[in-house]
């Protein structure tokens, strides 16, 4: 009879217990059949590689994100060093001052009181209205103030327009009016700087005078009062963080003058310098790194920080001063004879770098594209750095100010239209 065993069974499936002997091995090696698939063992190998998790991709980009991030940080930081007025205003003016317009352009006003150029336009202030111009003849603002005494006071984008012995000034941009201000006391100067801030000197009780200082929003930030001297100049540092003004006071002599410069912390001035027998005449803020003091026969560059300072000295006296960012351009006289000139060129440091002679009444000189432009009687003038003419023209009756727009033209400026007038 056949012999029955029974079967091992494994405790957790009910199919029989393989037999892992080297025999029974052996034979199931043997007995394998292999199938093609058509698949390489190469390709066999990346089907079934094992995949990599994403971290390193992740890390790539955070990586990626924080660059630019640390890059976007980086511009906004160099907006506020090199546009204090900010980047949206600063590119507005910009996009605002560029474009075309034609000349001339007609005022309805008697006087004009004053031109104040910038690098793509220039303000012109007269007896009834202040009008923003662009170098190509584009009218890009007009307010009609109704000041009595207008005086205007510019800075990298605003400018302010005061009444000079009122109570009222304005303050505006390229695009419109910012601030509107009617004080009860009497504004005898003001000014205003790159980031906004801006200052108003003004008579006070008990006081002599006081500086109000402003931020951007109207907000007061800081007053200082005067009880024995006048003040009679102001000028807000480009970062609004400091002020310098001067005083005036009379002896036996004559004029003593000092100057001040005042942080916001205290009221006692944190520099000061006299000028013994003299009157300061202008104080700038048109260079960033220091403040700039005319008196009759001085100009000094006093830096903000380490009040450092750089001194020029002439015999002849101060007759017209004109500053901008790239450096000042100064026009000494005798009081008895206004055709001879000695022409100072003064960088942005308070360095002396172009001294010369010019024979006849200078109405109104500015410095640009390495070359002196000037008007004498109804002349214009284009002038190296050593005085020679390099170029001339006929600019009619009447010219009390004007604009460089190109390199061969200028805008003349009169009391009641502006000309362009083309170099020969």
């Amino acid at each position: 009879m056949p012999d029955y065993k029974r079967k091992k069974r494994s405790h957790f499936s009910a199919k029989p217990k393989a037999d892992r002997s080297r025999y029974a091995v052996k034979e199931q090696k043997k007995n394998k059949i292999e199938f093609d698939d058509g698949i390489s063992t190469s390709k066999k190998k990346k089907v079934f590689a094992v995949l990599k998790g994403n971290k390193a991709e992740i890390k790539r980009r955070w990586q990626s994100f924080l660059t630019i991030a640390l890059a976007v940080v980086l511009v906004l930081v160099g907006c506020q060093l090199f546009m204090p007025a900010g980047l949206f205003e600063t590119v507005q003016t910009l996009a605002l001052s560029m474009g075309g317009g034609s000349y001339p352009i007609e005022f309805q006003s008697n006087h004009t009181e004053n031109v104040v150029l910038r690098s793509n336009y220039y303000y012109v202030l007269n007896d009834s209205e202040v009008k923003v111009i662009s170098l190509g003849g584009k009218e890009i603002f007009t307010y009609s103030h109704g000041f009595e005494k207008p005086v205007i006071k510019t800075a990298a984008t605003r400018a302010i327009v005061f009444n000079q012995g009122g109570n009222d000034a304005v303050i505006f941009n390229l695009n419109g009016i910012c601030s509107t201000i009617t004080l009860e006391k009497e504004i005898i100067n003001a000014a205003i700087g790159d980031d906004g801030t801006y200052a108003l000197i003004t008579s006070a009780d008990s006081y002599v005078a006081a500086v109000s200082v402003y931020k951007k929003n109207d907000k007061l930030l800081y007053e200082w009062y005067s009880s024995s001297d006048m003040v009679n100049n102001v000028a807000v540092s480009p970062s609004g963080k400091k002020i310098a003004i001067s005083t005036l006071s009379t002896n036996v002599g004559g004029f003593n003058s000092k100057l001040m410069i005042l942080n916001f912390k205290s009221a006692n001035a944190e520099f000061t310098k006299e000028y013994s027998g003299e009157i300061i005449y202008n104080l700038s803020a048109e260079y960033s790194g220091g403040v700039a003091v005319a008196t009759a026969n001085k100009y000094d560059y006093i830096r903000w920080n380490r009040y450092k300072s750089k001194q020029y000295q002439n015999d002849y006296n101060l007759q017209i001063l004109r500053e901008s960012n790239k450096g000042a351009l100064l026009v000494y006289n005798r009081e008895n004879d206004k055709t001879d000139n000695r022409i100072v060129i003064v960088s942005p440091r308070g360095e002396v770098k172009h001294e010369l002679e010019f024979n006849g009444i200078i109405t109104d000189i500015c410095l640009k594209n390495n070359h002196i432009y000037c008007i004498s009687d109804t002349k214009a003038y284009i002038l190296d750095m050593e005085g020679k003419i390099v170029r001339t023209a006929d600019c009619g009756f009447g010219a009390v100010r004007f604009a460089v727009v190109s390199q061969n033209e200028i805008a003349v400026i009169t009391d009641n239209i502006v000309s362009k007038v083309k170099f020969e």
